[in-house]
């Protein structure tokens, strides 16, 4: 029985010690953090059961006051924020490879136009006419 005492002191007044230490300046009352550490240290059976009973704020009993810890995929707002995230990504890529095929069609379009005039300059003759380029007289004949 005696054991079984010193068991509940012991485990009450680790959890007391922890739950001080966890908690925050304005989740303690009646006394500073340091202190209500103090005090479940040395009176150890008293301490506990004074810090828990005076000196923990109400709401957190239970855990009811701390914020819930919220994984990353379970957290709407960074879905939403990786999901915007991954839209400007690909609005950006889609915004590049129209500028990149706009480009190519300019540079085609150019380069198409360049060798018709060089095609004018050089005087080549029109497939139609009657000297073509492959040596072939396509006149009719008179």
């Amino acid at each position: 029985m005696s054991y079984v005492v010193l068991l509940l002191t012991v485990g009450v007044t680790i959890y007391a010690l922890v739950d001080c230490w966890r908690s925050t300046d304005d989740e303690v009352r009646g006394l500073p953090r340091s202190a209500w550490i103090i005090v479940i240290v040395l009176l150890w059976l008293i301490g506990p059961v004074a810090y828990l009973v005076f000196g923990r704020s109400r709401a957190t009993v239970g855990a009811v006051g701390r914020p819930r810890v919220v994984a990353p995929d379970d957290d709407p707002e960074f879905l939403r924020q990786l999901d915007t995230q991954q839209r400007k990504a690909a609005a950006e890529q889609r915004r590049q490879r129209e500028q990149q095929e706009r480009r190519e069609r300019k540079d085609r379009e150019r380069q198409e136009r360049l060798q018709r005039k060089e095609q004018q300059r050089a005087g080549d003759p029109d497939p139609a006419s009657p000297e073509a380029p492959d040596g072939e007289d396509h006149s009719t004949p008179s």
